[in-house]
């Protein structure tokens, strides 16, 4: 392996020469990529030496000694001594349930970085994975496939209230639009909670927290609420906290509807839920997002 290893630098010295034309380029590729089967051959004989029997232990054993922190992947891709060492992680975390997490499920982490965030096994991570194959080949009554739609339903009242992450929600719905059949989804009524509304959730991930449904909400409505989250850039317009720092966020009307405002931009406002509770200080009880809820905003005239 050193041998080879030598050799693969040496290539590439050559290779960074100015004067090296695109014919000798492709020579020395060549050659890197024999070089480079070679060192995976040395890796996995290293590897069986030191009594570790797959990738997949070698890539769990490194995780295991980098717990909680951010892992490159060309470290796993080393330690594994394979190129299809992806999907070995893959296998730690669907098959055997543990907590790996990605670029992929996480909107805070490098796309090409890998995490683990616990010394043992999830189990249920591992169920929700089992629930996440069954939801995935959902077929209507005739036998044909289910929409991306009722397979996210499906998988979402399943393990609810537990949340998916937007890895296991792009395995359920097999369609790349699946944020937006969530957002169908939650216009019809459905309480459809994501980082947004509770900042104890991962970035990227959702829950269904009740299987009651709210009275079917006007497409407008919902709509209009993520105009105003877009506007304000998810931050709390008083406090200027976001979810990332743990604020929970909701929408206000700074002319109470009671009072005659109205469901328009400029009458609408982004608050974290303590700052919205100081500006109903009289309310009592936990404010509630007011386009979600239009009813709040009529129970506060007694107040």
């Amino acid at each position: 392996m050193r041998v080879a290893a030598s050799e693969y630098l040496k290539v590439l010295e050559r290779a960074e020469d100015a004067s090296v034309g695109r014919e000798a380029w492709l020579e020395f590729a060549a050659e890197l990529g024999s070089l480079s089967a070679r060192l995976r051959d040395g890796l996995n004989d290293a590897n069986k030496g030191l009594g570790i029997a797959s990738a997949r232990e070698a890539i769990l054993l490194y995780l295991l000694r980098h717990v909680g922190e951010p892992v490159p992947a060309d470290h796993l891709a080393g330690v594994s001594g394979i190129a299809e060492w992806a999907r070995r992680v893959r296998e730690l975390r669907v098959e055997f349930g543990w907590p790996v997490e990605s670029g992929v499920t996480r909107d805070d982490l490098p796309y090409d970085h890998y995490r683990l965030t616990a010394d043992e096994p999830d189990e249920d991570l591992a169920d929700r994975w089992r629930v996440a194959k069954e939801a995935r080949n959902l077929k209507k009554p005739g036998g044909k496939d289910a929409a991306g739609r009722a397979r996210l339903l499906h998988y979402l009242k399943a393990i609810s209230p537990r949340p998916a992450d937007k890895e296991q929600l792009a395995y359920v719905a097999k369609i790349q639009e699946w944020p937006r059949r969530l957002r169908e989804l939650e216009e019809e009524g459905w309480q459809i909670v994501s980082n947004v509304d509770d900042p104890t959730l991962p970035p990227g991930s959702y829950r269904l927290p009740t299987l009651e449904k709210r009275p079917p909400r006007v497409r407008e409505a919902i709509k209009l609420r993520y105009k105003i989250l877009d506007r304000d850039r998810g931050t709390c317009q008083d406090c200027g906290r976001t979810p990332a720092q743990g604020a929970s966020l909701q929408i206000h009307h700074v002319l109470p509807v009671h009072k005659g405002g109205k469901n328009e931009e400029e009458n609408l406002i982004t608050l974290c839920i303590q700052c919205h509770g100081g500006r109903h200080a009289l309310m009592g009880g936990a404010p509630k997002d007011e386009l979600l809820n239009p009813e709040y905003e009529a129970d506060l005239r007694d107040v």
